[in-house]
């Protein structure tokens, strides 16, 4: 799930109507339903993220994007999480 909204829609740098937004993205995987024949346990490998950002569209057709991330992740034998930050920039254009 991923929730953007605006929060400044104005001329910024020389941009008509650019917008600065406020983001969040909820992330899960599943990779392995069930349990293990053998064992009966349950088959791990899952992982979830929240992944907070902020962005500048200068107009319709690009984005720049600042996320920080947090993760967890399981192996398939389900033991406990290991745990991943960072931040990522990004560019985008549409065409």
């Amino acid at each position: 799930m991923d929730i953007v909204q605006p929060v400044v829609k104005r001329t910024i740098a020389g941009w008509k109507d650019a917008v600065i937004n406020i983001a969040v993205r909820f992330e899960y995987v599943d990779w392995n339903k069930g349990q293990f024949i053998d064992t009966g346990s349950n088959i791990g490998d899952h992982l979830w993220s929240i992944m907070p950002a902020v962005s500048f569209r200068p107009n319709s057709q690009s984005v720049l994007r600042l996320n920080y991330r947090i993760q967890k992740q399981t192996d398939v034998l389900g033991n406990p999480p290991s745990n991943t930050a960072g931040f990522n920039f990004g560019l985008s254009t549409y065409f």
